[in-house]
Order: structure tokens, then C-alpha cells, then sequence
């Protein structure tokens, strides 16, 4: 007959198990995205243009450095996701934040994306994703559809935040929005011509 401390441990060992079980089916779900990201970066777009009530900017994707978020932000921009969402946050010389369908900043698409770190400096014109504190976000997964543009050098983001892009034309665009500015559409008008000598 089995002691009432052995029952414990067992019932002790199921419950972790069955959390360790529950946490691991959890992170699987959140990497099972809406979209497909080509085996081939060079599929994924090279560019962008978004049109804002302050006029147009272009961008330019890092498709080597953080193609999930590429291939997400294309998946979103598509759908019309972003059309007639405005930016909610402008901070002078540093940064303007937008793609919170709901402007409390806590709206998304309703998934989160893998961090994506690299080595490129968060300089003017550089986009990225917003993320929440590591405090409530360990993994430092990043917001599946809040982006910023740096609107100088920020040189303390550098290494924590997902950078998916940067602004090749329009900056003074860029410059000039605040919160009650909105974008009005993406488009996708090029991808990149690879050199066939290469």
C-alpha cells in the first residue's frame, strides 16, 4: 500500500508535468504564424511605400536580418491591416510609434512575433518592432503589428528590439507625424533585382 507522502510527490510530479506540457504548448502556438516565410529571403519584398495624412515614405526591408518580421509585415499590410490606423506616440528627436489598430497601445493582430536581434544600429530612419517590458515578456517576443521609426540615434535600443527596416525616402514625411496622423495604405511597388553575375 502506498503512503500518502508518495501519492503527494506523484500528484506533485503530474502537476509539473502537465505544466511543462501546458507552456510548451504555448510557445509552439505563438510561433504558428498566419503566413509563411519563403525558404529564399530574396522572395520576400524589397521595399515598401506608405502613404500617410502627412504624405509618403518609403522603406526598405532588412529581409536578411529579421525575415519573419518582413514576411508579417507584408502579410498585414496586404490584408489592409494597417489602412486608417494612426500613430499613437511621438516623442521629439527620438522616436514616432504606430500599428495599434485600438491607439491603447496594447491592440495587435492577436499573436506575437520571435525577437529577431542583430548587430544593425538603431540609427535616424531605422524601423523596428515595439515589444513589452522583460519583466511580463521574457522571451522578448515582439508585438505582432507595432512598429516604430527612430526619428534620431537611439543607440539604448540597440541589441533589444527587433529592426525589420529602414526609411530610404520621404524622412521629412516621417518627421512630421504626430498622433493624430494615420496611414492611409502600403503598397509593395518593387522587389529587389538581384545582379545575375552574383
Amino acid at each position: 500500500m502506498l503512503r500518502p507522502q508518495v501519492f503527494k510527490l506523484l500528484r506533485v510530479k503530474l502537476l509539473c508535468s502537465l505544466a511543462l506540457l501546458f507552456s510548451l504548448e504555448l510557445a509552439l502556438a505563438q510561433d504558428q504564424l498566419p503566413f509563411v516565410v519563403p525558404a529564399d529571403k530574396q522572395q520576400l519584398p524589397d521595399s515598401a511605400l506608405v502613404e500617410t495624412s502627412k504624405g509618403a515614405f518609403e522603406i526598405q526591408f532588412l529581409r536578411q536580418e529579421a525575415p519573419v518580421t518582413v514576411a508579417n509585415f507584408e502579410y498585414l499590410a496586404r490584408k489592409g491591416f494597417y489602412n486608417n490606423v494612426g500613430f499613437r506616440r511621438h516623442v521629439p528627436g527620438y522616436i514616432i510609434q504606430g500599428g495599434d489598430p485600438t491607439n491603447s497601445g496594447k491592440g495587435g493582430p492577436g499573436y506575437t512575433l520571435p525577437p529577431e536581434f542583430s548587430t544593425i544600429k538603431h540609427q535616424k530612419g531605422m524601423m523596428g518592432m515595439s515589444r513589452h517590458p522583460n519583466e511580463v515578456n521574457s522571451q522578448r517576443r515582439s508585438n505582432g503589428s507595432q512598429f516604430y521609426i527612430t526619428l534620431g540615434d537611439a543607440p539604448n535600443l540597440d541589441g533589444f528590439y527587433t529592426l525589420f527596416a529602414r526609411v530610404i525616402n520621404g524622412m521629412e514625411n516621417v518627421e512630421k507625424l504626430r498622433p493624430a496622423d494615420k496611414i492611409l495604405t502600403i503598397r509593395f511597388p518593387r522587389k529587389l533585382i538581384q545582379n545575375e553575375s552574383q
